[in-house]
């Protein structure tokens, strides 16, 4: 999305940035909650309304001003912090947790820690200082090096596994 809206990169905090002066309100964009009790999203069906929606103004000449373009982050934001927000609560809550840990690049984002903090209830959130919230290439590494000390390794052929555990088991 930030890449349409040509905010630069990285995306995340490009997208942050744009947001700060828009009003999430102004693009209704559809919300990624698939089955009720699954605790999955995707965010396919937003980039798709965003993708859309930039389409049929170029279409017609509109060249987005500043302001369209940072009501159109915002609303953007809006949907994916929604759903990131209920979906982490409510997987903490299924799984009888206390706490919920957000790390990573995403842990740095104002309005997600703010529906966080508006929704946790009982629940206790935590995230680093924004200092130490990046991509989490240092966790891939650390996965990696618990796999290579086990002498597990894998092929050149490996493909993308996204159920693969990448953590050790306690």
């Amino acid at each position: 999305i930030a890449r349409v809206l040509g905010l630069g990169y990285p995306g995340g905090p490009a997208l942050e940035r744009a947001a700060q002066n828009g009003l999430p309100v102004t693009h209704p964009f559809p919300r990624a909650w698939l089955t009720p009790d699954s605790c999955d999203f995707s965010f396919s069906g937003l980039k798709s309304a965003v993708l859309n929606h930039l389409n049929r103004l170029r279409m017609t000449g509109h060249v987005l001003s500043e302001q369209e373009t940072a009501d159109l982050a915002a609303s953007a934001q809006e949907a994916i912090c929604d759903v990131l927000s209920a979906k982490a609560l409510a997987a903490a809550k299924k799984r009888g947790l206390e706490t919920v840990a957000v790390v990573g690049g995403v842990a740095a984002n104002v309005r997600l820690r703010q529906l966080l903090r508006q929704r946790a209830g009982d629940l206790r959130v935590v995230w680093p200082s924004p200092h130490y919230c990046t991509d989490n290439a240092a966790m891939i590494g650390a996965a990696a090096w618990t796999k290579w000390q086990k002498g597990e390794f894998a092929s050149l052929g490996l493909n993308a596994d996204p159920r693969e555990k990448l953590y050790a088991e306690l």
